[in-house]
């Protein structure tokens, strides 16, 4: 349904107004239509779109609200999946004297090595290096930031491409709220955390509130010290 038959009671002042203000917040879909999400928390709140003009302050509060937060959760796991290249490759690694075959695994935020349950964090690695190896192979080594080195031999023609799609993976990691958000969630689907933990935990990431580090009291931003427990903030 386009903007003006929402707001169809709406002066056309308003209207603007209110179109800027969902467009600088992505609260508009493409055909142009206000977020479903959005409007389901204004219902809840009995506010007449009609009628009513949008506010940054009521923007700000369906934005830290839980359904906000779980869309827009779901919204970034399902762009991830389109900035990073998940997929297996088949390598050959060295354990005890022996070649073993195995699939190493792409995530969007690590690799795995399949036989051998080893993780390594695309955040850890500092160099991706291709040589010689042995009939139709290529030596892929990936140092990581404790020195460590991954050695491993690729069929020469997935050599290239797997150091592409790597330094690819690497750059687009980001370390905002976001990956905060999907730790969360991850923590909860493996049952660390209890729904609950989970959503006030996510509130509190999303917020631009502070807490207490020592008591988890809420202080103002610009305290030295905790109001209840006296104990000095850190940056």
């Amino acid at each position: 349904m386009e903007l003006k038959n929402i707001f169809k009671n709406s002066s056309f002042d308003t209207l603007d107004r209110n179109k800027e203000l969902l467009e600088e917040h992505d609260l508009l879909n493409i055909m142009g239509s206000p977020n479903k999400v959005f409007l389901k928390f204004l219902k809840a709140k009995n506010i007449d779109i009609n009628e009513d003009e949008i506010t940054e302050e009521l923007i700000e509060e369906f934005e830290g609200s839980v359904d906000s937060i779980n869309h827009r959760l779901a919204s970034i796991r399902r762009q991830k999946e389109i900035i990073f290249t998940e997929r297996k490759v088949w390598i050959n690694i060295r354990e005890d004297d022996k070649t073993i075959g195995t699939d190493l695994i792409l995530h969007h935020d690590r690799i795995t090595i399949d036989k051998t349950d080893l993780e390594i964090p695309y955040s850890e690695m500092i160099e991706i290096e291709i040589d010689e190896g042995s009939w139709s192979k290529k030596t892929f080594k990936i140092t990581t930031a404790d020195d460590d080195e991954i050695i491993f031999e690729i069929n020469e023609n997935n050599a290239v491409p797997l150091k592409e799609i790597l330094e690819d993976n690497i750059e687009n990691q980001d370390y905002d709220e976001i990956d905060a958000l999907l730790e969360l969630q991850n923590l909860f689907e493996q049952g660390e955390i209890s729904a609950e933990e989970l959503e006030a935990r996510k509130a509190v990431i999303y917020s631009d509130d502070v807490y207490c580090t020592n008591c988890g009291a809420k202080i103002d931003p610009d305290s030295v010290f905790c109001p209840d427990c006296g104990r000095e903030v850190l940056d």
